[in-house]
């Protein structure tokens, strides 16, 4: 027996569907929040990382800022109950009564291939936007982008990086991200080729995520996000691997080689690429359990292939060292990387300034 998709996903009501799954949820309307689905990643944010909405063809979705993922009804149980797509519908079939002849379910469509480079609308969009940054209008993202995230302005200019003023002000192509403003966080291949995009909204719980992605029509997922360097780099200190852009670009201008998970999710999807990089690595993730995760899934493949790799651990992450310590960060991180053996505390970012 098959089963009518359309008709199951219109049969379940995914707010409460989320509520039985993950225990609830805070806030109300377009502003609820539910916990992440993902097992295994707690919350480490004040505002839970799930949001639910309804796309242009009607149907509830669910997406996680926290981990990228989302999806339909199916895709939550999938994902909570560790079921595969069949499971996850026999489960929700078995409890909504949808159950009909697989003549009646409609043909898969073909599978999008991969973008080999990112869409034409995505470099005009980047573009726009690394051009507000500069002007009057992009002001406060700068104070943001500076005093905030300690980056200067040279490593921001190296990085394309941009203001996004919102879609009332920018027109964008269908499939960029639109929920508000933000700053624009281009990703770079090891070539410095452009890849990819994302977006990093100022109002997380108006926008209902942290980050946003363009859709695969415009680019595909980088495993590995190369920040640009604005000046001389170490030739003796590690490769340092962080978890997101901004720490990236943070330990680059330092004058030290950094290369980024885009998120802690992405840690099994980057192994291989991971692995390929020579010389040694230092694995410095964020300190959060979702950062302990993909730091124990790289160094034990990485140990297994015999790659030289070491972790360090802060008490938070690396941008917020560069916020803590000031202008003494690069001193503080170089003595850490050479005093990295197998898993140090940088207890500087405890003291401060």
């Amino acid at each position: 027996m098959g089963r009518d998709l359309p008709r199951l996903l219109a049969s379940v009501d995914l707010e409460v569907l989320a509520d039985r799954l993950l225990g609830g949820h805070r806030g109300h309307g377009r502003g609820a929040r539910w916990p992440s689905p993902v097992p295994d990643h707690p919350q480490t944010g004040k505002t839970p990382p799930m949001s639910i909405f309804t796309d242009r063809s009607g149907t509830p979705r669910w997406s996680c800022w926290a981990t990228g993922r989302s999806g339909t009804a199916i895709d939550l149980v999938a994902t909570v109950l560790r079921l595969d797509v069949g499971g996850a519908i026999d489960w929700l079939a078995a409890r909504h009564g949808t159950e009909l002849l697989a003549a009646d379910v409609p043909p898969r469509r073909a599978s999008t291939p991969q973008r080999t480079a990112p869409s034409e609308a995505l470099r005009r969009y980047v573009e726009a936007c690394q051009e507000r940054l500069w002007r009057p209008e992009g002001a406060d993202a700068r104070n943001w982008l500076s005093r905030k995230r300690r980056l200067a302005d040279g490593i921001l200019e190296a990085n394309a990086v941009g203001f996004d003023p919102g879609p009332s002000r920018l027109q964008r192509a269908r499939g960029l991200p639109w929920r508000g403003p933000g700053v624009v966080l281009p990703t770079f291949d090891d070539h410095g080729a452009l890849v990819y995009a994302q977006l990093r909204y100022f109002d997380v719980d108006h926008a209902g995520r942290k980050y946003d992605n363009p859709s695969s029509h415009h680019a595909t997922k980088p495993a590995l996000s190369w920040p640009r360097p604005d000046g001389p780099l170490s030739t003796t200190a590690p490769l340092v691997l962080c978890e997101g852009t901004l720490d990236a670009m943070t330990v680059t201008a330092a004058g030290v080689r950094s290369v980024a998970l885009i998120a802690a999710g992405d840690a099994h999807h980057a192994l291989r690429a991971v692995e390929a990089i020579d010389g040694p690595l230092v694995i410095a993730v964020d300190n959060d359990p979702a950062g302990r995760g993909a730091a124990a899934t790289l160094l034990e493949r990485l140990h297994a292939a015999g790659h030289p790799a070491t972790h360090l651990t802060v008490p938070g992450d690396i941008n917020e060292l560069a916020q803590r310590t000031g202008a003494r960060f690069p001193a503080v991180l170089r003595a850490a990387l050479r005093g990295t053996r197998a898993s140090r505390t940088l207890t500087a970012m405890r003291r401060g300034p």
